[in-house]
């Protein structure tokens, strides 16, 4: 049997009208290593030319979760979003041997996070996941409570949310207490003690 990696990371988006937003981003990462989960979430109401949109919040939201992993980890990524899933691994090598052009000859849409999302994979170990959306899972539900929370700006999951969700998934033990890492994985801090990151960043 594989060895688990040492980061699980979990992502979903969301946007309350699909085009033209608001929407939100939510993720959730445990890094086995030291014991320790980051977790957050960030509000979008412009996202430059190409606006708010479902799948821009899904891959920001991975962006989001690579961010503070160490280089040369393995990561298992898990998104309920087919489209992130395709684009990242199985479209990416054509966009590019066609100057990222789509096969009807258009421009490829989120090139822009795309290309930063295979630069930060490219320093990485990266192994994508699908799972189905809203069919129980519990880490995948407090990622989209995360993202749904901070489209609507309201209260979302705290770290005792997140432990709980990822004992019930069964990557956590009855007896495992991680730590909460702000920014990385450098300097946790007891989840008790945390008051999450359910709203960290607000772009307004």
């Amino acid at each position: 049997m594989p060895a688990l990696p040492r980061f699980s990371a979990f992502t979903d988006g969301s946007s309350l009208v699909n085009p033209g937003g608001p929407g939100g981003t939510g993720f959730v990462v445990l890094d086995r290593g030291t014991m320790a989960i980051r977790f957050g979430c960030t509000r979008w109401v412009n996202d430059g030319p190409a606006g708010v949109t479902n799948n821009r919040m899904e891959l920001r939201s991975v962006l989001d979760a690579l961010e503070g992993i160490p280089g040369g980890e393995a990561v298992e990524l898990t998104s309920d979003s087919r489209y992130v899933i395709d684009a990242l691994t199985r479209w990416i090598a054509g966009w590019r041997r066609k100057g990222w052009r789509t096969s009807t000859g258009g421009p490829v849409l989120n090139r822009d996070l795309i290309e930063a999302i295979d630069a930060r994979q490219a320093e990485l170990r990266v192994r994508y996941s699908w799972v189905r959306g809203h069919v129980g899972h519990p880490v995948n539900e407090i990622c989209d409570a995360l993202a749904s929370s901070a489209a609507r700006r309201q209260p979302g999951p705290a770290a005792g949310d997140v432990v709980a969700a990822l004992r019930a998934q069964g990557l956590l033990g009855a007896s495992d207490e991680p730590a909460v890492a702000e920014a990385g994985f450098g300097s946790p801090r007891p989840a008790a003690a945390a008051p999450g990151r359910s709203q960290l960043s607000l772009d307004l």
